[in-house]
């Protein structure tokens, strides 16, 4: 069993639509497996330049829960997507090394050249969120 983690932009008041209907444009979305709010915490935190604590964890608001955690949709943390949005090749590359050591990306023995596409993808989302008034979110499906 395989958990999708997609990343979207959308308004507030439309996120939760996206549990039902997930077509979006390329420029809105992006599809990833085996991704968490906690994994997504860990970069954060490397991207602050602190160890993750619960509360970057915490931060991501639980907008949607069907089936009892079946399916999933948490807002990322705005301070989280400013740090996303002002990435640089160089700092991407910084914090994808770091970023596989950490909890399920180092249990995977997952590759900085893995997770830089990631990485690259939030960051233009998070651009994206910003230009235009919306936010940044993650939708998980067990």
């Amino acid at each position: 069993m395989s958990l999708l983690s997609d990343f979207y932009v959308a308004a507030p008041e439309a996120a939760i639509a996206y549990d039902t209907n997930r077509a979006l444009p390329d420029s809105e979305r992006a599809e990833f497996s085996g991704l968490t709010y906690n994994e997504l915490a860990d970069l954060w935190a490397i991207l602050q330049g602190s160890e993750a604590t619960p509360q970057h964890a915490e931060a991501f608001e639980s907008v949607l829960v069907v089936a009892g955690g079946e399916r999933l949709i948490n807002r990322f943390p705005a301070e989280f997507v400013s740090k996303l949005a002002s990435l640089d090749d160089a700092s991407t590359s910084t914090a994808a090394a770091k970023w596989v050591q950490t909890g399920e990306l180092a249990y995977m023995s997952c590759e900085s050249s893995h997770v830089i596409p990631i990485i690259n993808s939030a960051s233009r989302l998070a651009r994206n969120a910003q230009q235009n008034g919306k936010s940044l979110y993650l939708w998980m499906c067990v």
